[in-house]
């Protein structure tokens, strides 16, 4: 490997470590974010296609998520919701919203997420903290019976409500997910059910803004079933280990100067090659 070769392999260990180093401190972050599942960054050796055999350098290839499930923990609000094993919730982001405050769906692209702070709205969606409304079927309250066969966006109002319980009061979680209203009459019905979504590739699924995931072609479609349960008035918290993350930090630190160090051996190497040619 030459001066300039080494210039070139120092620089994109820089490169990679500061890609890890951005990964560690998002994972840090959201230690605290609930159900955050921390980031891993994968390094691949970059070869000299001029020297077989020979290393060119280093690039940080790809990020992987660590999907360990976080703790759960019980909670004080009974519409909250916790996924104890394998699973996600369907959930969709408003595309916009009319001027009296009723969002609008049109377009919209079904996400799923691990994150269940959901709480009523003034329109009656179950929304959570990061602005995802939560999808499931609805049931009819007198038979027990969905209406719909396939997850839909859970809104409870005038239309979907029974109109001979007084006011809905509250929400809570029961068993496998069920949605049970509680109304003025002090009595509790089953208004809808939470199903929970799984994937055959959960580790190719694309992350994005709020804590959500979207279906890829690697990851495939989603299935309508997963081995996970629903535990209601509990939060699943953040995985991120912050031991480990300091740890990280620190080794990404020491390869970060380890590298400027070969790039300032590599510069005296030039400087002094050039002042002996002149």
């Amino acid at each position: 490997m030459g001066a300039f070769d080494s210039l070139t392999a120092s620089i994109s260990g820089m490169q990679a470590q500061a890609f890890a180093l951005q990964n560690i401190s998002g994972n840090i972050a959201n230690s605290q974010t609930t159900a955050f599942k921390s980031n891993d960054t994968n390094f691949t050796d970059l070869l000299n296609g001029q020297m077989v055999g020979a290393s060119d350098g280093v690039t940080a290839a790809s990020t992987s998520t660590n999907t360990k499930q976080g703790t759960i923990a019980s909670s004080s609000i009974s519409s909250f919701m916790a996924i104890n094993g394998d699973g996600y919730f369907s959930v969709e982001q408003p595309v916009a919203s009319s001027t009296s405050g009723q969002p609008s769906f049109s377009g919209a692209t079904q996400a799923y997420t691990r994150r269940g702070d959901f709480q009523l709205d003034s329109n009656g969606y179950l929304v959570n903290g990061a602005g995802n409304y939560l999808m499931g079927n609805m049931v009819d309250p007198s038979t027990g019976n969905a209406t719909n066969g396939t997850p839909q966006l859970l809104q409870f109002n005038a239309s979907s409500l029974p109109t001979d319980q007084g006011t809905l009061t509250s929400i809570s979680i029961g068993q496998n997910g069920a949605v049970q209203g509680n109304f003025s009459s002090g009595k509790t019905m089953t208004l809808a059910s939470v199903p929970l979504s799984s994937f055959r590739g959960d580790e190719f699924l694309q992350s994005g803004d709020g804590n959500t995931l979207t279906a890829t072609t690697q990851s495939g479609a989603a299935i309508s079933s997963a081995p996970g349960t629903i535990v209601g008035s509990a939060l699943e918290s953040s995985n991120v280990d912050i031991t480990d993350q300091f740890t990280a930090m620190i080794a990404t630190q020491q390869a970060y100067g380890a590298n400027t160090k070969v790039m300032g051996a590599t510069n005296e190497m030039l400087q002094t090659a050039t002042n002996m040619a002149v």
